[in-house]
């Protein structure tokens, strides 16, 4: 059976390529459908593939190619050539290339990752289309034979009564653990990631933290805030770096700071991996997938500030490490493979 495998973007790396890469294994003989593609720009099995992107793809470098065009993507998406061979199509979607145009004989499975891969409140002139793009995306939801979705918190704003909740994964095998027996831990600094944080709110957090005395280091992208390493020479930014790295810096901190307001946790189960606690945004996701050794910041104002920091400083040294590496390792690959395989009939 000839398969189409589909994703919004192959631009760069992120956590959704890694989902998209286990369900490659699945269908080794599968093609591959997407709307941009910068050739080089993911590398691994799946630039070993036949990739066909729209027009889009002449004119993209990075993911703001598809904000700029908002108001295109969805002829962009249904211009997409289908193979007249295709017999099974998989979408992986964050909101956009699930409103592909197939037949309607084809096998179709929906696998909504996220809704949100583009901002629609920072759109400028754009905005105008916002209500003609919804529509389309809505639509192309009843197109498809089965929908699983990444979490009950999205089934629930879909309002998608009767679709699969299967659980997303990430690089677990990326964060080894290192024993207390093995290692006189001293929890020195805290790690805060830039992703998903304003330069605001970095600064009223990191003006905090120095004024208790603190060490802080600083992992992910940091070069659009101008200045900020001259502002901050106490700091140790340490760039934008993959899980292994992370999982470095993670084991000797008091907490791990993940603002990302993704799909799916995968920096704080990262912290859980090496046991170590972490502090996250205070939203329905964040509260639907983590619990023991998660604080939640409401805001970053210096009275919820020093509220949370003595939060942590009473506990960050009592965490049962172990407990909080098995929370990490819950949502595992080989879990997610396996549920991911009943949901596309994969034995069918």
């Amino acid at each position: 059976m000839k398969v189409a495998l589909c994703i919004d973007s192959l631009l760069f790396r992120d956590d959704s390529t890694f989902l998209f890469e286990l369900v490659l294994n699945l269908f080794p003989n599968s093609e591959i459908y997407t709307i941009a593609h910068k050739r080089g720009g993911i590398l691994g099995q799946v630039e070993t593939r036949p990739i066909v992107s729209s027009f889009l793809s002449h004119k993209a470098t990075k993911k703001e190619v598809l904000k700029k065009n908002f108001w295109i993507l969805p002829s962009a998406v249904k211009g997409i050539p289908f193979h007249p061979s295709i017999e099974k199509v998989i979408v992986l979607s964050r909101g956009y290339i699930h409103g592909l145009n197939f037949p309607n004989h084809i096998q179709s499975y929906l696998y909504l990752i996220d809704w949100d891969l583009i901002d629609q409140k920072s759109l400028g002139w754009q905005k105008i289309f916002v209500p003609y793009v919804n529509e389309w995306r809505e639509k192309g939801l009843t197109r498809y034979k089965k929908i699983a979705v990444s979490s009950d918190s999205l089934k629930e704003f879909m309002e998608l009564p009767n679709a699969e909740v299967i659980r997303p994964t990430f690089r677990t095998e990326e964060y080894p653990f290192v024993k207390d027996e093995d290692h006189n831990f001293m929890f020195d600094h805290h790690l805060l990631y830039t992703h998903g944080i304003s330069e605001r709110e970095f600064k009223s957090l990191a003006t905090f933290l120095i004024s208790q005395g603190e060490t802080v280091r600083v992992m992910g992208p940091f070069e659009q805030w101008k200045g900020i390493q001259k502002d901050f020479p106490q700091i140790d930014f340490v760039g934008d770096h993959c899980e292994a790295t992370a999982a470095l810096y993670s084991h000797k901190a008091k907490a791990i700071w993940d603002f990302s307001e993704s799909y799916f946790p995968a920096k704080a189960f990262g912290g859980f991996c090496t046991g170590r606690p972490v502090v996250v945004r205070d939203n329905k996701m964040n509260r639907e997938y983590l619990s023991s050794g998660a604080h939640f910041i409401k805001s970053f104002q210096r009275e919820n500030l020093l509220e949370l920091y003595q939060e942590i400083q009473g506990s960050y040294l009592t965490h049962d490490r172990r407990s909080l590496r098995r929370q990490g390792l819950r949502w595992n690959e080989r879990l997610f493979k396996s549920r991911m395989a009943n949901f596309l009939d994969k034995n069918e």
